[in-house]
């Protein structure tokens, strides 16, 4: 962090263990002690690959939008594509791949937005956002076994008015929105 008074405030880890893991879950338990002597033991930690989320627009302004069941929450929501980071691929490949596959549209350009801790208080992964220009349809979806999603096109004051509404309910999405919309703001000022 580079500023001791704020480094003095992380946790040291005396022990850690694997509670569960399996091809979905793995919680750890980390015995941990604060600057103060304050013994937090234990304290858990849900280990979570790195994901990317793609800001997609076509070339006459539409978000590619999908909606997709999310069991935890019981509901079909809007959200944008999004997915896990395969072994041996970067975060931009894999922003390309996910889009591709979820939607059956390429980016024509693609840009790093930022990289967001979705829930920093219990999750160690990170969302890598970006935002993808020009995006045509080129194929058809291909979609994992246990997903089914319906792709939609919003032109933008739609999505804005989806946004404001709460109906896109996926935390880190609406983060990576709000930053597009930045970037796409700046960039039609520009241009100007």
């Amino acid at each position: 962090m580079g500023d001791s008074r704020l480094d003095s405030m992380r946790w040291s880890t005396l022990a850690s263990r694997t509670i569960i893991q399996d091809r979905w879950v793995h919680l750890r338990a980390d015995d941990c002690r604060r600057a103060d002597g304050t013994m937090i033991a234990p304290f858990y930690v849900n280990e979570a690959p790195d994901f990317v989320v793609v800001i997609a627009v076509t070339k006459e302004g539409q978000f590619v939008m999908i909606y997709q069941y999310r069991h935890a929450i019981d509901q079909v929501i809007l959200e944008v594509p999004a997915g896990c980071v395969e072994p041996g691929e970067s975060m931009e490949q894999a922003a390309a791949r996910e889009l591709l596959e979820e939607t059956g549209y390429e980016a024509g350009t693609l840009t790093f937005l930022g990289k967001m801790a979705p829930n920093a208080s219990c999750l160690n992964n990170y969302a890598w956002c970006y935002l993808a220009l020009d995006v045509e349809k080129k194929g058809v979806q291909k979609l994992d076994a246990t997903e089914e999603i319906e792709v939609v096109l919003m032109p933008k004051e739609q999505m804005r008015h989806a946004l404001r509404q709460g109906k896109i309910q996926q935390a880190v999405h609406v983060g990576a929105l709000y930053l597009a919309l930045d970037v796409l703001a700046e960039r039609a000022l520009a241009d100007e």
